[in-house]
């Protein structure tokens, strides 16, 4: 483990910590429909890092419940056929969700890590 305390406080700002344990999760396949109500909630409680590739363009967002779709005016997107590390918001509450929607109506698979 590393010991910030030895670093500059740009340095220990920049620290990503440790690697930790990666769970493959399975393929979430997008539905091939850009409606809010087409959500998929994935439970990312107990994470701080997740590595997200989805093979299209995807809406994003984390929240509190997994009630919460995605808005196209209002949320951002990871861009397709990228590998992308999100760190997830803690400060949330105890249970958090990445929820995500396709941008187009082409099917999309999303695989997180």
């Amino acid at each position: 483990m590393a010991d910030l305390h030895k670093l500059s406080v740009q340095e220990s700002l920049n620290a990503m910590g440790p690697g930790g344990v990666w769970d493959i999760q399975a393929v979430s396949t997008e539905h091939s429909d850009t409606t809010a109500g087409s959500t998929i909630h994935l439970d990312v409680s107990g994470y701080s890092q997740i590595g997200v590739y989805a093979a299209g363009n995807i809406y994003f967002r984390f929240s509190a419940d997994s009630g919460s779709d995605c808005v196209a005016a209002n949320d951002m997107v990871i861009d397709g056929s990228t590998l992308t590390f999100v760190t997830i918001p803690n400060g949330l509450g105890t249970t958090i969700y990445f929820n995500h929607l396709g941008v187009s109506t082409t099917t999309v698979k999303v695989v997180l890590v």
